[in-house]
């Protein structure tokens, strides 16, 4: 639920005085005369087309802004136009044009403007309104901080209400709850704030405290639509229909009695009402409200289909809502196809939501979002699939399971492979610059943070506006790549089950793709020839049952002291989750918590023996590595290069608490096999390592790293500094494989679809397509042991996937250990995700190469005897 009064807060004296008035340039000015002239004659009669008109007018003036006038007066027409085109309802536009307004009124470091009123507090409303809730965030809090500055206790206020939207829709209540006291002590009895903390006492299930607030709402303002809305929830809560449908009658008469009421307000209130009719199951009343709010929200929809046509969607949460209740009302009905072509709108509304948002924790929050709506369609079509027997479904029921998976890993992959082409290109060249920049203020704001007590407010404050106008530039220049270069669009595009069962049969594997939804786990198991799918409930003893096959690799301990139930919940987990035992090769697509489970431990029948050498592991049959996904794996191709050069990085840390004695011993190794550059020590550095990466096709790093936590995120540690994964995010790195040898690489915060927020993702979103990684606290001495092996392997072979399976059945069967020494905890912690090479096409390659030496040796033998012969 959307709350509080926050839809017209710029509807003010000066927002009035700057339309009223807008020609206080001096008369030589000639740009900023042209502006304000301009804007004068669209206040006439403001219009969707008059607002395109005056848009591409003034575009001719965006390089004459050579004076403060003229910069003031672009900002106030931009400032204009976003008001007038949020008013018309394009809210993407006008997003565009109050970003104009904010960036060059803050680069350009104006004044005597209220940039609070006339900008900040409409585009921070329209961020939350399309569910940008990072850039909300941080446009609010900066006019927090400038409000407070300015000790203006009413913007200060409106700050605080707004901001704690943001908390409400990040579900962060408690973090509102704690934000508005603090506004009820400059306006105890505000009507926004305590409609807002009455909203929040309603989340947490605080049915009488969030009553009586509202309440004493309507008593202070009797106007406020939303206390009435809350009311009305808490008599559905309480079964009261009749009293609910009373409540929501009263906030429609308030809303229709203000003539600033928009058409998107009202939209709102009909997704209310739907509410009180879902309660009574009032099916026909309910297609009744969602034709009239498509018809509110889209001009050219018509009422022949019932459904929108996908041309007219446009990027509104409030359609989204709409089709999703669309989706559930044809289910209900007995509707299923047509709640499958409901779903499909409602995705592509998503995908045009998705676009808006230039931040990746915005997307990244979104996208768990879109995984609810993702699961209950799979539902559908596996119940479809299994009435008609129709194979069309679990095949549409695995593209939007793939569609769902790491979609912005894969994205970024792209982009940066194609945008490589470029890399000269005056565009592509400032794009790289200025992610660098983004990630250099996220980082600075982070650090600053993190000291608590001590952080430099102003300093948070400064560098926040940087980020938030560099981010404003970044999607600007991105919409430009997209329109210079389409091809950057590709990753949009869904795969072919063809080509990837085409794939499948040249790799001469099997792959298995999991989709980890709130009721069910979805395993589609592909072959070259044919397609399975099958449903797991996700029940609290599936959950158990996973959680605590995860937690044996917390220490060392944990399998020794209990080796018997290790090896029983081994078992369950391999027969929980479906894992075949009789292919050669097998890649896994993991989700949510399965991509902490190390697939290879996974015991293949029940067992009585103590001794791991003995057990049968999935790892003695089966050679398993692992994808972010099926996109990513028709997307890999294999690479056969004789000539690895290997970038090493190992600061040891020696004398330290932190020493990595062993690290040496693993450089030293390495160095047998391979050549390159090895930094060591005070070498170590994260300069030297951007320096050196370009040159090498390995990287290499052996040191330490954090799986971070919700406020802080991973980290890994260079001789010289910690890098946060966001920073590496902005790199362009192209090396083959990165190897990284390090604790818990591959831990961090988990994202729905998008997996854990973690350092082995940070590789592969600055451009690294196969990436080794640890999932726990690894042994440091056992780590150099297998990377050893590994690189041995590797020289011998050029095979990744196959070299870090034999270096892990080597260690395994190694005479010289002991049984406890041979846990999985010591040779299981690391995986592979990357394309895989087949051990024939390694062979083919060779002969092919053999083939032209002779075919060389030939020709030059001809030649030769031909000159002879002469």
């Amino acid at each position: 639920m959307e709350f509080g009064n926050f839809k017209i807060f710029f509807l003010s004296i000066g927002f009035a005085w700057f339309i009223g008035n807008p020609t206080q340039a001096q008369t030589q000015h000639k740009t900023s005369d042209f502006l304000y002239n301009q804007l004068d004659y669209f206040l006439q009669n403001p219009t969707s087309s008059s607002a395109l008109r005056l848009d591409k007018l003034i575009n001719s003036k965006k390089q004459k802004l050579h004076t403060k006038t003229d910069q003031l007066a672009w900002v106030i027409t931009h400032a204009n136009l976003g008001f007038y085109l949020n008013k018309f309802g394009n809210l993407p536009a006008a997003i565009h044009h109050y970003e104009i307004s904010w960036k060059t009124y803050s680069d350009n470091t104006l004044s005597n403007y209220d940039i609070i009123e006339n900008c900040l507090k409409p585009l921070g409303n329209l961020y939350i309104k399309i569910g940008d809730l990072e850039k909300a965030d941080s446009t609010i809090k900066s006019y927090l901080y400038l409000a407070e500055q300015n000790q203006n206790k009413s913007k200060v206020v409106s700050g605080i209400t707004n901001l704690s939207i943001v908390y409400n829709n990040k579900k962060q209540y408690q973090k509102a709850i704690q934000l508005l006291y603090k506004g009820l002590e400059i306006d105890s009895n505000n009507p926004n704030l305590l409609t807002n903390l009455a909203t929040n006492q309603l989340a947490l299930k605080n049915y009488n405290q969030a009553q009586e607030l509202a309440q004493q709402i309507i008593t202070i303002a009797p106007n406020q639509i939303n206390a009435y809305q809350i009311l009305a929830a808490i008599a559905l809560e309480k079964k009261d229909i009749e009293r609910a449908k009373n409540y929501i009658n009263k906030a429609k008469n308030r809303l229709l009695e203000n003539k600033n009421t928009s058409t998107r307000d009202l939209a709102k209130w009909q997704l209310a009402y739907i509410d009180i009719l879902l309660s009574k199951s009032e099916f026909t009343e309910i297609q009744k409200v969602l034709t009239e709010i498509y018809t509110t929200l889209l001009p050219e929809y018509t009422e022949t289909s019932k459904l929108p046509l996908e041309k007219n969607l446009i990027a509104d949460r409030v359609l989204l809502k709409a089709l999703d209740i669309q989706s559930y009302i044809y289910e209900r009905t007995g509707q299923s196809i047509k709640a499958i072509q409901s779903y499909d709108l409602a995705f592509v509304v998503n995908t045009k939501l998705d676009l808006l948002y230039p931040l990746q924790e915005t997307r990244i929050l979104q996208h768990s979002q879109n995984r609810n709506r993702t699961e209950s369609y799979i539902d559908l079509l596996f119940l479809l699939h299994h009435k008609t027997n129709n194979e069309k479904y679990i095949e549409k029921a695995f593209l939007a399971a793939e569609q769902s998976k790491a979609p912005f890993v894969n994205e970024a992959l792209v982009s940066k492979k194609i945008l490589s082409r470029y890399k000269n290109d005056s565009l592509v060249l400032k794009k790289k610059q200025l992610t660098q920049e983004i990630a250099t203020q996220e980082t600075l704001i982070l650090r600053e943070k993190l000291q608590g007590q001590n952080a430099n407010i102003v300093k948070i404050h400064e560098l926040t506006t940087a980020y938030n106008t560099k981010s404003i530039a970044l999607k600007e220049l991105s919409k430009k790549l997209e329109y210079k270069y389409p091809i950057l669009l590709d990753h949009q595009k869904t795969i072919s089950i063809s080509d990837l069962q085409k794939k499948i049969k040249e790799d001469n594997i099997v792959l298995i793709e999991y989709f980890y939804g709130n009721q069910n786990i979805y395993q589609f198991k592909i072959h070259h020839n044919h397609f399975e799918v099958s449903k797991i409930e996700n029940s609290e003893d599936f959950k158990k049952t996973i959680r605590s096959y995860i937690d044996f690799f917390d220490n060392a301990s944990k399998i020794k002291d209990d080796i018997k139930r290790f090896t029983k919940n081994s078992y369950e987990v391999l027969r929980a989750l479906k894992i075949p035992t009789n292919t050669d090769k097998l890649i896994i697509i993991p989700d949510s918590f399965l991509n902490f489970i190390p697939f290879e431990t996974l015991l293949t029948r029940p067992v009585d023996t103590y001794i791991f050498q003995d057990m049968p592991f999935l790892l003695t049959s089966t050679e398993v590595s692992y994808e972010i996904s099926a996109k990513k794996y028709i997307r890999s191709t294999t690479k056969h290069n004789t000539n690895n050069s290997i970038l090493g990085v190992f600061p040891v840390f020696e004398k330290t608490e932190i020493a990595l004695p062993n690290s040496v011993y693993e450089s030293e190794s390495i160095q047998q096999y391979f050549k390159g550059d090895f930094l060591q020590n005070e070498q170590a550095t994260y300069k030297n390592f951007l320096k050196k990466a370009e040159q090498h096709n390995i990287i290499h790093l052996s040191t330490h790293a954090t799986p971070g936590s919700f406020l802080v995120p991973a980290a890994i540690k260079f001789r010289n500094q910690d890098i946060f994964v966001n920073q590496l995010y902005s790199s362009s790195l192209s090396a083959e494989l990165v190897v990284l040898s390090a604790c818990e690489t591959g831990i961090g915060r988990l994202s729905k679809g998008e997996g854990p927020i973690s350092i082995s993702r940070g590789f592969q979103y600055a451009g690294i397509e196969n990436v080794l990684f640890s999932l726990w606290k690894v042994n440091d001495k056992t780590t150099a042991q297998l990377m050893n092996s590994f690189y041995k392997n590797l020289n011998n072979s050029n095979l990744k996937a196959k070299s870090l399976h034999q270096a892990k059945l080597e260690y395994l069967n190694q005479k010289n250990l002991s049984n406890i020494q041979k846990s999985p905890y010591y040779w299981a912690a690391f995986v592979y995700y990357g394309s895989i090479e087949d051990q024939r096409h390694s062979s083919l390659y060779i002969w092919y190469c053999i083939g032209i030496i002779v075919f060389l040796l030939i020709v030059l033998f001809l030649h030769k005897f031909l000159q002879n012969k002469k």
